[in-house]
């Protein structure tokens, strides 16, 4: 964002010598008019799909700065490109919000993902229930259970320790705040095994807890809900 001609250049270098279509994913000007050139600057090098996190390089906290859902809409509607928003994705009344009001083909999550990865398959965590605008019920899933699949795909795919001990950290806050001794004894471990973790959810298990992720019980987005309007089948996205 600092020296646009780079980016631009960066851009066309990609189209022209890449066999995959390259996509671009910017934060918002201060300046409205300033964020439209930019958009419009990156489909004219070669850009075929643009996300937009509406909020700028400034405000990094999601909770205090709320992501600019007019601000999406007013790029989506200065490029012809397909265009993702990002940022005020909690739940999926959020995707429909945004959808509605943006006019994108879809959207991305980033923090709420980290503690919630069921939130496209229509899960929210307790504290997002009250914002519901239908009835949540147990969804007979819980972030204990999100976590043991984690592992077992990490046990599969290796990743950095560091990123999997994060993402514990992330999913199991709540559970860690009921039982903080639990946590202390994860932050002891210099070096992080497999046993070590599962041992450690059927103990959180055996002192009773349990945080449920709630279901709506009304029926939830699909694609065929959009497909029409689109002209395409969109995508929920999740960002790492």
């Amino acid at each position: 964002m600092d020296n646009l001609p780079v980016v631009k250049s960066l851009v066309e270098k990609l189209a022209e010598n890449l066999q995959v279509p390259v996509s671009c994913k910017i934060r918002l000007f201060h300046n409205l008019e300033d964020t439209l050139k930019y958009a419009r600057m990156l489909e004219e090098a070669g850009c075929m799909l643009l996300a937009v996190h509406g909020r700028t390089r400034d405000e990094k906290d999601g909770k205090k700065f709320r992501a600019d859902w007019k601000a999406i809409r007013a790029v989506k509607n200065a490029v012809r490109i397909p265009v993702l928003a990002n940022g005020n994705i909690r739940h999926m009344d959020d995707v429909r919000d945004c959808l509605e009001e943006t006019e994108v083909e879809g959207v991305l999550s980033a923090e709420t993902l980290l503690e919630n990865p069921a939130l496209f398959a229509g899960f929210r965590t307790a504290e997002w229930v009250s914002e519901s605008e239908g009835t949540n019920v147990d969804g007979k899933l819980d972030q204990a259970d999100l976590l043991i699949e984690y592992l077992k795909l990490c046990e599969k795919y290796p990743v950095p320790w560091r990123m999997i001990r994060s993402h514990v950290h992330k999913l199991l806050g709540d559970w860690f705040s009921l039982q903080p001794h639990i946590r202390e004894e994860l932050n002891k471990q210099s070096k992080l095994t497999f046993e070590f973790l599962y041992d450690m959810v059927d103990r959180l298990r055996d002192t009773g807890t349990r945080i449920p992720l709630y279901k709506e019980t009304r029926v939830e987005l699909t694609s065929d809900s959009y497909s029409d309007r689109l002209g395409c089948t969109p995508t929920f996205e999740a960002q790492s």
